[in-house]
């Protein structure tokens, strides 16, 4: 929140520009890896068929819903994608993923990690205050769940779970990181079919390098260290203090690049098809989380 009305009130010197994109990008990353001290393989299992539907099929449903809307709404195929994956996958890490695989224009992945910066900023602070005010009648688990699989980023998901207890942020991470797995399988799907011509190049002209989530396995070898007790009980609470702070940084990078009059500036369709993206994966998680109680 500081970030945001930092960038949006004063000007960032633009020697700042580097600190801040490395605290979006690779803290981030180190610090998702190291968020793996949280779980076991214990704690995997236990999530059941259940998690695992209501973390990959709102998914699936939010990039067909997006691709199809963005067409309504005379969106650009690049940028219906980009807003598409940000939105189901993990945000920003998505949205470079896929616009090197789409060589997309630098604007057009500007504005779709904007949007998405803003909405899963939004969502982060309202899904707490939903919970504990009681306006949603969801147990602790079940908040984790609905967190976990609707909001964007990996950073604003662990702020957002943790408000809900430790039990839910716990629940939290782990739908959101099955979901940031699925960018492997839908980069090669995404892939295939540009090389195919069923998607098209985007306007840019340079070849843009995509970059492997490596730091999926980092979270998979803290997840198996930590799954034979390899870490004190001692090591594992400074570890998640240092995370924690971590992540702290890479949210404060976020809020510096978040520039509301850049939004505005693109117009309202693509914004307009942000705002409906996250409203669909939010309303179609929180009613299959629903739909899985009644199953129980």
């Amino acid at each position: 929140g500081i970030g945001m009305l930092l960038r949006n009130a004063f000007i960032i010197p633009p020697a700042y520009k580097a600190g801040i994109f490395f605290s979006m990008r690779q803290i981030l990353r180190f610090a998702v890896a190291l968020l793996g001290i949280r779980i076991t393989f214990d704690k995997i299992i236990g999530l059941g068929w259940e998690g695992l539907a209501i973390a990959l099929v709102p998914l699936f449903l939010t990039m067909i819903f997006t691709v199809l809307l963005g067409r309504l709404l005379k969106v650009s195929q690049a940028s219906s994608l980009l807003i598409g994956t940000g939105t189901s996958i993990c945000g920003a890490s998505a949205i470079l993923t896929v616009g090197a695989i789409t060589r997309s224009r630098d604007e057009d992945i500007i504005v779709a990690i904007s949007s998405i910066t803003v909405f899963g900023t939004i969502s982060m602070l309202s899904y707490p205050f939903m919970f504990k005010s009681g306006l949603l009648p969801l147990t602790e688990t079940q908040y984790g769940q609905w967190a976990g699989a609707s909001i964007h980023e990996v950073a604003q998901v662990v702020t957002a779970a943790f408000g809900g207890g430790e039990r839910s942020g716990e629940i939290g991470i782990l739908i959101k990181l099955t979901r940031v797995a699925a960018l492997i399988p839908v980069a090669l799907i995404l892939s295939y079919l540009v090389n195919r011509g069923v998607i098209k190049h985007g306007d840019a002209h340079e070849e843009k390098s995509i970059t492997f989530p490596f730091f999926l396995l980092g979270f998979l070898g803290m997840v198996v260290l930590n799954s034979l007790q390899f870490f004190t009980p001692k090591a594992v609470k400074w570890i998640e203090f240092f995370d924690m702070f971590l992540l702290t940084m890479a949210m404060a990078g976020m809020g510096l690049e978040t520039d509301f009059r850049q939004l505005m500036k693109v117009g309202y369709r693509p914004l307009f098809l942000s705002i409906f993206a996250t409203g669909f994966i939010t309303f179609t998680s929180l009613i299959l989380i629903a739909w899985s109680v009644t199953l129980q």
